[in-house]
């Protein structure tokens, strides 16, 4: 497309939280955008002000901030999602309030050529857009949601689908599930994948990776498994797997999570205990960057016991790390690892339990694995991943300049 100015993006980042997949995938492309030597284009993250500081460091040279104060309605649900009994009032609220959002009018007032919606939390708008969903998990596994979770889920996503140019997601997997249960037009949905999000990340030094290793009192050899206690991240299979260990083959390792705890969470402590296995879990929260690298660099193997994803990010920061992996063979995730991963079904803790101690016992595989993930590792990079975007921010500004302009997007829906 010829202009003679910059094509002008909008990447709308006003999440709920950075401290999930989500902000660590957008920390990672606004770094690789940021090192861009593109000329045509120029690109605002637009994020709310208490999550300013998080994306800043990784927004320079054709990127730039813009800091939007946070909405009444956010702070809100900010307030009330770490209360159990209050986010029960939050959840009651928004059964009277639910709607398909429209856009506050910011974007189409700083006249950007288009909007990129990284998180699955949109809005509607008249300019052209490109919407990421990540998964629809929701129609997979009903029972992981409310009622109305499930409804609103069902009703934006389909509603952002159907507005967007184009819709991206970052596995043929995905691709396919989408194509198929929103009967989307095939070249609609484009897949892009992601590369590590290390790739953005200081290297830690040694010092750092010491201290780490200190606070935390990590031992020589153990599992980790990077995962917010989602029910579908599936802990408790990594719990079976541990009991199986320790009861049939006299083995105990130890598994050390990292990720936010949810309400879920103390249904694992109790299961841990009934398992007898609790002081084999450790749970050490949210990381700092140089924390989680350092976690990654020092564990035996990373288990990702998942159900379902959208694509598998932390599979990639394993291989970064040169970290043998075991996988369920959920979705997209032999997709992503390909070879380079042991595979279990995610609803056998037998077969879990079985290649845990594979791994333990057999350092030769541990090397096959570590050499297999470097390979794989090559496929993927977030430079790529920015390549890809640009071409589709060019494709996006073309359709809006021929014969596909959008109708204008109600005032209230």
């Amino acid at each position: 497309m010829h202009m003679d100015r910059k094509l002008r993006i909008a990447i709308d980042c006003r999440i709920a939280t950075s401290q999930q997949g989500v902000g660590t995938a957008v920390l990672a492309l606004a770094k690789a955008l940021s090192d861009s030597k593109v000329a045509g284009q120029e690109y605002s993250f637009i994020v709310r002000e208490n999550l300013r500081d998080w994306l800043a460091p990784y927004v320079y040279g054709p990127c730039k901030l813009a800091v939007i104060p946070a909405s009444r309605l956010s702070v809100l649900k900010t307030a009330l999602r770490p209360i159990a009994p209050l986010r029960f009032i939050w959840h009651k609220l928004r059964d009277g309030i639910a709607h398909i959002p429209v856009s506050d009018g910011y974007v189409e007032s700083q006249k950007f050529d288009l909007v990129h919606f990284p998180d699955p939390r949109a809005y509607l708008t008249d300019l052209p857009s490109i919407y990421q969903p990540w998964d629809l998990q929701h129609l997979h596994y009903p029972q992981f949601f409310s009622k109305t979770d499930f409804g609103l889920r069902e009703k934006l996503y389909r509603a952002f689908c159907d507005r967007a140019s184009y819709v991206c997601v970052q596995a043929e997997w995905t691709r396919q599930d989408v194509i198929k249960r929103y009967g989307l037009p095939a070249d609609k949905v484009v897949v892009i994948p992601w590369g590590s999000v290390f790739d953005a990340y200081k290297t830690p030094s040694v010092e750092s990776m010491h201290a780490t290793i200190e606070k935390y009192a990590l031992p020589t050899q153990f599992f980790f498994y990077p995962a917010v206690t989602w029910p579908h991240k599936n802990h408790e299979a990594i719990f079976r797997a541990l009991h199986i260990l320790k009861s049939e083959h006299g083995t105990a390792p130890h598994v050390y999570f990292t990720g936010l705890s949810t309400e879920h969470r103390p249904a694992l402590d109790k299961l841990a205990r009934e398992l007898g296995v609790f002081e084999q879990v450790h749970f050490l929260g949210f990381l700092t960057p140089e924390e989680l690298q350092a976690v990654f660099n020092a564990a035996t193997a990373m288990v990702f016991a998942s159900k379902f994803e959208g694509f598998g990010l932390p599979i990639l920061e394993a291989f970064h790390a040169r970290l043998p992996v075991i996988s369920s063979n959920a979705t997209t995730l032999p997709e992503v690892a390909g070879d380079a991963a042991l595979y279990f079904d995610p609803y056998s803790p037998v077969e879990l339990a079985s290649l845990m101690k594979t791994i333990l016992d057999t350092p030769e595989l541990r090397e096959e694995l570590m050499r297999k993930g470097t390979l794989v590792l090559s496929q993927h990079s977030i430079g790529d991943t920015a390549a890809d975007f640009q071409a589709l921010y060019e494709r996006t500004a073309e359709l809006s300049s021929q014969d596909h302009r959008l109708s204008p997007v109600p005032t209230a829906i």
